[in-house]
């Protein structure tokens, strides 16, 4: 007995919010408040003490009249949120459609701005570029590049021009340089030439003595007795 009763009380506490806040359906409706009938049960109710705790004795046709009231409100709660569901299901079906159907729209506004765009940049690139050897080129890159090319090449034939000419200094230099040193090998060819024949002279007036030498012991040798 005391089970049941602290249950009720528990689905009771869990209710009576929700009773307050939404009413039960029309034929179902009890005549009082969960909350006045709580009150009125436990106002009826006799009560005792035992171990220092407070008990109830509850009729059991209240707690009968108690508990289908509680379960009327559940009905019509339940009742109210699959009605609140539908029209929630309902306002979402419809949202999702306008969702879609504004997806679409932006789609096309989405598709319609690419090709605005796309004829904007055409126009734009073929204002601001020229074609070169195939390839496509901003004008003023064009140009940039342009006078870069002109004054590379200027810079570029200043030094060969500086280089040309120092090249020809060298070159001269190095062609006098060739004409002294051939002058002086020709100098120097003659020089031992007249060396060499002056050595083979010498050569030949010393193999001349050595011939005369070799007469003269020859002929010593023969005055000479044995």
């Amino acid at each position: 007995m005391k089970t049941v009763f602290f249950s009720l009380i528990g689905c009771f506490i869990f209710l009576t919010t929700a009773q307050a806040q939404q009413p039960a359906s029309k034929t179902s409706r009890p005549a009082y408040t969960l909350q006045q009938q709580y009150n009125s049960i436990k106002a009826r109710s006799s009560s005792y003490k035992e171990f220092n705790q407070v008990y109830k004795v509850v009729r059991v046709d209240h707690l009968d009249r108690l508990w289908k009231n509680v379960q009327d409100s559940l009905e019509g709660r339940e009742h109210s949120i699959r009605q609140a569901g539908k029209a929630t299901e309902q306002a979402l079906k419809k949202a999702r459609e306008d969702l879609k159907t504004q997806q679409a729209e932006i789609l096309a506004l989405k598709r319609d701005n690419q090709q605005k765009e796309l004829a904007i940049k055409k126009t734009a690139h073929d204002v601001a570029s020229l074609s070169v050897f195939g390839l496509d080129m901003d004008k003023q890159l064009y140009v940039i590049l342009s006078w870069v090319v002109i004054l590379g090449l200027g810079l570029l034939a200043g030094v060969f021009a500086f280089l040309y000419k120092k090249s020809k200094v060298v070159t001269d230099e190095k062609i006098q340089a060739f004409e002294v040193i051939t002058q002086e090998y020709k100098e120097h060819k003659q020089n031992a030439r007249e060396r060499e024949i002056k050595i083979k002279r010498d050569l030949q007036t010393e193999a001349n003595k050595v011939e005369e030498l070799n007469q003269q012991i020859v002929q010593l040798k023969k005055q000479v007795p044995l």
